[in-house]
């Protein structure tokens, strides 16, 4: 990697931090080679990053120098500073995941750093991705930039949860054994998956070719409105009454192209020489299902929602016509994710409903297409804020 890739790809990740929810400020770094790492300017809006922001140092050179020395499996760092980190980060020494998410990429729990010295952070990332510094914020690592990025962001939203827990009585934690299996399982499988640079396109008509880019087109949207971190979450189209089209598995969806879109048979579940689809296939095949005049379903990561998904609490809609599209909002039993339980769980949950609350996890919503239900997803997001009381302070601030 020469230093105007690493620029470039820095500047592009930064579209990140669109400040739905918090404005951030802090620093992005990668690895350029063995000898050079390059890094924007401390404290800067992370938003409003230019080519200008970023220079060059020897891998020698100070704390981060250190870190990329030390840990080779490390190329990508990325400081945050947001409200919720900082609160949490000083009143507490310790976060315990209650977001599933949050073990996976980050670990089966969270140091808070007492400074931000080598030294300090190097032993809190010891089989981790991320802790807090003490009153300063995040940091979070990656083997990409987009992993880092994932990770702070993932972080923050566990903050966030924290900080307005009160308003929901409390969050409900994953007991260390699961927390430290969701952990090993993205180590060993889910960061793994789906490394071929390239697959075959499969054979398919005009109308299936449409729906792959609609499915690409609003996974990209679904990002940009910040519903999901990273590769989080999935998107599925119905294709025909046996068949639909799903997100592939632990794929960015700025990545993703038209022929990476996995067909499956929602009966008998195959697919065939394709990407490996993504893990919540069953779900999205019982869905479709069990309702006939369901043909989308996208499944979010987003920070309102999650919040009630850390406390495994649910609200109700009431105002015409979310409350008829909808229905409430109750929250499922937590499972692990990716299995039959999970999904006999949340079937159970989004009955007589249209979307439900997933515990520890998320949300998903079913509709009549894409566009409607990215529409309901992102409404019922803000609604979930307001409840809450905190989002779009961004907005807020610009007007």
């Amino acid at each position: 990697m020469d230093i105007n890739t690493a620029k470039e790809a820095l500047l592009k990740r930064s579209n990140a931090f669109r400040e739905r929810y918090f404005t951030a400020y802090g620093q992005l770094v990668l690895r350029v080679n063995e000898e050079t790492y390059i890094s924007s300017r401390e404290n800067l809006r992370l938003s409003k990053l230019t080519g200008k922001d970023f220079d060059l140092f020897d891998i020698n050179t100070g704390d981060i120098g250190r870190i990329f020395s030390s840990r080779d499996d490390i190329n990508a760092i990325v400081f945050i500073c947001t409200e919720a980190a900082v609160r949490f980060s000083k009143e507490n020494q310790i976060m315990r995941p209650a977001l599933d998410d949050l073990a996976q990429i980050i670990g089966p729990d969270v140091t808070v750093c007492p400074d931000g010295t080598a030294r300090t952070l190097l032993k809190a990332l010891r089989n981790r991705r991320g802790c807090f510094i003490q009153g300063s914020g995040i940091i979070a690592v990656g083997d990409t930039i987009e992993e880092a990025i994932a990770g702070a962001r993932i972080l923050e939203k566990s903050a966030e949860a924290e900080i307005y827990s009160g308003k929901l009585h409390g969050l409900q934690y994953l007991d260390p054994t699961t927390a430290q299996e969701l952990h090993k399982y993205y180590d060993g499988s889910y960061s793994k998956v789906n490394q071929k640079e390239k697959v075959d396109f499969i054979s398919s008509g005009a109308e299936e070719f449409q729906l792959r880019n609609r499915i690409i087109d609003c996974g990209k949207d679904m990002s940009r409105s910040e519903l999901v971190q990273g590769s989080w979450g999935n998107i599925s189209l119905r294709l025909n009454p046996d068949t639909m089209l799903i997100t592939p598995s632990g794929m960015d969806y700025f990545s993703i192209r038209t022929e990476d879109i996995v067909r499956m048979n929602i009966h008998d579940l195959k697919y065939g020489m394709q990407r490996k689809p993504s893990s919540e296939y069953r779900l999205h095949a019982a869905l479709y299902r069990r309702y006939p005049e369901c043909n989308a379903i996208i499944h979010t990561h987003s920070n309102g929602i999650s919040a009630f998904a850390a406390a495994h609490a649910g609200f109700r809609i009431s105002e015409p016509p979310m409350d008829q599209l909808i229905g409430d909002m109750h929250c499922s039993e937590y499972r692990t994710p990716g299995t039959d339980e999970l999904c006999d769980s949340i079937m159970e949950a989004i009955k007589g409903s249209h979307a439900c609350i997933i515990a520890n996890h998320g949300a998903i919503f079913c509709g009549n297409n894409l566009d409607v239900t990215l529409a309901i997803a992102n409404a019922v997001e803000s609604r979930a804020c307001n409840l809450l009381g905190f989002g779009q302070r961004a907005e807020e601030e610009d007007a």
